[in-house]
């Protein structure tokens, strides 16, 4: 690896170029699912990203029994947002195993979870990505867009749509509350 490997921001150590998770097949039994939401937050794009890229905003934001913990696999290099940085976000029913594959400074963040990851049981739901992109909104502040690709079983589509429907709901309210806080300290 050259100096020229790393972006700015990534720890000593780390990739900053996109790496790929191991190649993984819809079973046959399951149908491919997306849910996206786009919102725009009154922020100026930097502070959307670094909240985004802040380990501790989904770490210290989740609600008991359910846990969001960064690893990394070199241990050279410390666990959090970073190309090839592990990720596990798990609680009763449910274990989202990922590895951030893509980082594109203050633009996109690609995490793709592994093999294993579920919800409810390996043969209900298994969610396989994770996407979030920033821009500036034309009017002012930044406009996020999130992307959930899931493996479901067809009879419960409608319902994990309306699942992530409840569970993004708060995002955007959430951010921008916490976003208020760090600027008023």
């Amino acid at each position: 690896m050259t100096a020229g490997d790393l972006a700015p921001s990534a720890p000593a150590g780390a990739p900053s170029h996109a790496i790929a998770a191991p190649p993984y097949a819809t079973p046959a039994f399951l149908t491919p699912h997306a849910f996206e939401k786009t919102f725009t937050v009154s922020a100026p794009r930097e502070a959307v990203w670094a909240w985004l890229e802040d380990p501790d905003t989904f770490v210290k934001g989740q609600v008991w029994p359910f846990r969001v913990e960064f690893v990394s696999a070199d241990p050279g290099v410390p666990p959090g947002f970073h190309v090839g940085g592990l990720n596990i976000h798990h609680g009763p029913l449910m274990s989202f195993t990922g590895i951030l594959t893509e980082i594109r400074e203050g633009e996109y963040r690609d995490l793709q979870y592994l093999y294993g990851s579920y919800v409810g049981s390996l043969r209900w739901i298994r969610p396989t990505r994770l996407e979030f992109w920033v821009e500036d909104a034309e009017a002012g502040g930044t406009r996020v867009r999130l992307r959930v690709g899931s493996d479901v079983r067809p009879g419960l589509a409608s319902l994990w749509t309306r699942a992530q429907e409840l569970f993004w709901a708060r995002f955007p309210r959430w951010m921008a509350r916490s976003l208020r806080c760090r600027v008023t300290g």
